[in-house]
């Protein structure tokens, strides 16, 4: 069971500009500003973690870290289940005394449910924010340099722009996204640590 298909954060990469403006000499009257010449050019953050492999590295380790307590409270969600159902489908058989034992058993059930899931959610938010600050880091550096490379001035995350409206539109030929991906894993392979050897047999 997954737990972090996380709803991944945009990397502050929503408008990275290159550099607008070298240093001007200080002058009586106030100048124009420079606006710079270059390229607008938008990218998709919310693939990253399925295709940067530091990223998809980072969400394996943290679904095996926290797959047993996601197991755990998933358990106690099927036994609230079958509970509910139990007391659906026989309160007419059963005596009043045992409905209303099961019912308090019930409710008592879906206040661990709930408090054990917040837990959860809490530590592993925690987990993540801490988990992912280095890439993170990494990858804000990475767009800085990419975009100066390129000649773009401004990188607009499309992730959510879209449906929230902030983007009507946008011409395909300015998604950078695959470039992107390609681009940083090269920069940053991933190094595969062998697995131990066998002690040899004497």
């Amino acid at each position: 069971m997954k737990l972090f298909k996380l709803q991944f954060v945009s990397i502050t990469l929503l408008l990275i500009a290159v550099s607008a403006f070298a240093q001007q000499p200080a002058a009586t009257a106030p100048k124009p500003a420079l606006l710079p010449k270059g390229k607008v050019a938008v990218i998709n953050t919310a693939i990253f973690q399925e295709q940067v492999e530091e990223f998809k590295a980072k969400v394996e380790q943290l679904n095996r870290q926290f797959e047993p307590r996601v197991k755990e409270v998933q358990s106690l969600a099927d036994k609230i289940n079958a509970l509910e159902t139990t007391i659906k489908s026989q309160s007419s058989v059963l005596t009043p005394a045992r409905v209303a034992e099961m019912t308090e058993n019930l409710e008592s059930m879906k206040r661990e449910y709930q408090r054990k899931g917040e837990d959860l959610q809490a530590e592993a938010g925690r987990t993540r924010d801490k988990a992912f600050e280095p890439i993170t880091g990494k990858l804000t550096k990475f767009a800085e340099d990419y975009t100066a490379k390129r000649g773009i001035v401004v990188l607009v995350d499309i992730s959510n722009a879209v449906q929230s409206g902030t983007v009507l539109w946008y011409d395909p030929r300015t998604d950078v996204t695959q470039d992107f991906v390609t681009a940083y894993n090269k920069a940053n392979p991933m190094t595969t640590v062998p697995a131990p050897k066998p002690p040899a047999k004497p």
